[in-house]
């Protein structure tokens, strides 16, 4: 009776767009740490790496929701400047 392996980790291919172009990147975790491998593009010999692989330590910022001000003392009043025959046009 054959046993069914399970696979230790999974990889996902990515498509992101860069400053070069879209590349793909290969996304994964080992132990509960995030990975990403991008193809290396400066590879000089038959033994430099195809890919290099980063921690991704990436954390999604927070975005404000609703009308709250971004900082606590900005504050922004309807019409707070009045016009005045010194301002300039442009």
């Amino acid at each position: 009776m054959s046993e069914k392996k399970k696979s230790d980790f999974g990889i996902w291919v990515k498509s992101v767009n860069t400053k070069s172009g879209p590349q793909e990147v290969l996304s994964f975790s080992v132990n509960g740490v995030r990975y990403n491998a991008w193809k290396n593009n400066f590879k000089s010999s038959e033994k430099s790496p195809d890919y290099n692989a980063y921690v991704d330590n990436y954390v999604k910022p927070n975005t404000p929701t609703g009308n709250k001000p971004l900082a606590d003392n900005t504050t922004f009043e309807k019409n707070s400047h009045k016009p005045s025959a010194n301002d300039l046009p442009f």
